[in-house]
């Protein structure tokens, strides 16, 4: 009896995983707004702040990317400027979509995956701007091992030191150890360093950081210290148990630093969850927010590491199981943590907000923030170069919507 109700909360929370678009009701006159650059028509929308305070927004449709700026910290866009030298299918749908980043400078970034010619495979894509978006360069592929082969799940980050940084789901050493006969469960994961050159051209190293992982939950990425990036990730383990792990990695010596586990829920599934985590730092502390469905542990849990994940503190949990919370994303300023996720009332996706005053010690109440009756993506988090916490949230065919925490 016990299986039988684990098995089912289980189908039950990937029926919600899918209303995430089922759920999503349109009418005539919402079609006929369907214009490629309007956002209520994108699935995904992602958002990040510029050194000049700008808030940039980027999604897209039919092939083509677009990007919106704000300059009251995301309270209002201007027009959708669709970037013209993008001309392909883009991968953009929950754990999967662009992503942008900035340099120092205002240099703008842009990654994304596109689909291959089988299923499951794709390569991982790159455009820039020197010129603040009015002309981004030809699309280049990122991973360099020309295999048709899963590449993505990317994540993009620069750092302090100004390097431009991409991780990745990589396929290409499960590709090989089957050409060989040989058994390889889940995926790597890849990491590129961007090299600019002169002639404004971009070349990306390829180096291999782990193996082993889930192949659909997203990466989460920081940088963690100098010269130093941690990201937090599905990893396998033993028959088919699929917890977090957190791997630091050395930019200077291109070496692994420690990856530890980092969850204990021992969830057991031959399948993807498409439940990646949430991370974010503040001083010498990692703040980590996961999803599980484990015989330990189920649903949301919050938890803090002050030796990149070596200890972990108590985990808390964060939601209500019952209405199937899901899709926790959290943000530092100093000592204030914000942790969002998503919940489904039964007729309406719900976004909540609990946040603690003393860096992850204690939480305040929850409070539900807003509602969505037409779909949901996942919510994510961004910093104004004030130092503020906003969270970002779109609900397919109704818009875009950011509010500071």
């Amino acid at each position: 009896m016990v299986n039988f109700l684990i098995k089912l909360i289980f189908v039950l929370s990937l029926s919600w995983c899918a209303s995430l678009d089922a759920h999503e009701h349109s009418s005539n006159k919402t079609k006929e707004q369907c214009s490629s650059d309007n956002i209520i028509c994108a699935k995904t929308v992602t958002i990040a702040t510029h050194p000049n305070g700008d808030i940039w927004r980027v999604w897209s449709n039919k092939n083509q990317m677009f990007y919106a700026i704000s300059d009251d910290k995301g309270e209002s866009f201007n027009k959708a400027v669709k970037v013209l030298s993008i001309n392909e299918k883009i991968s953009s749908r929950g754990e999967n979509r662009p992503k942008i980043a900035f340099s120092k400078s205002g240099d703008v970034y842009l990654s994304w995956a596109i689909p291959g010619t089988k299923k499951y495979t794709g390569d991982i894509r790159f455009s820039f701007s020197n010129d603040n978006g009015i002309n981004f360069s030809q699309p280049i592929t990122v991973n360099n091992d020309q295999l048709i082969t899963g590449h993505s799940f990317n994540e993009m980050i620069v750092t302090k030191e100004n390097k431009l940084i991409l991780v990745w789901l990589d396929g290409r050493d499960k590709y090989k150890a089957k050409k060989t006969g040989k058994k390889f469960n889940g995926s790597s994961i890849y990491l590129a360093l961007a090299q600019f050159g002169d002639n404004k051209q971009v070349r990306f190293s390829n180096e291999k950081i782990t193996q082993g992982t889930c192949v659909c939950c997203r990466l989460t990425l920081l940088q963690s210290d100098v010269n130093q990036i941690s990201i937090m990730y599905r990893d396998i383990f033993g028959d088919n148990i699929r917890d977090f792990s957190l791997v630091n990695y050395d930019l200077v010596h291109n070496k692994v630093i420690n990856n530890s586990r980092v969850t204990f829920d021992e969830w057991f599934i031959n399948g993807c969850p498409h439940q990646g985590a949430g991370i974010s730092k503040s001083g010498q502390r990692l703040h980590l927010t996961w999803f599980n469905q484990g015989s330990k542990g189920k649903g949301i849990f919050y938890a803090f590491t002050d030796n990149l994940g070596e200890k972990l503190s108590e985990p808390v949990s964060i939601g209500n199981f019952e209405r199937q919370a899901v899709h926790p994303n959290v943000i530092t300023n100093n000592h204030q943590v914000d942790i969002v996720w998503l919940e489904f009332n039964g007729t309406e996706h719900e976004l909540w907000h609990q946040q603690s005053l003393n860096n992850g010690h204690n939480f305040n109440k929850a409070v539900k923030l807003t509602t969505s009756n037409t779909g949901a993506d996942r919510p994510f988090l961004y910093t104004t170069n004030k130092g503020d916490n906003y969270v970002s949230w779109h609900r397919p065919k109704t818009g875009h919507w950011t509010i500071k925490l």
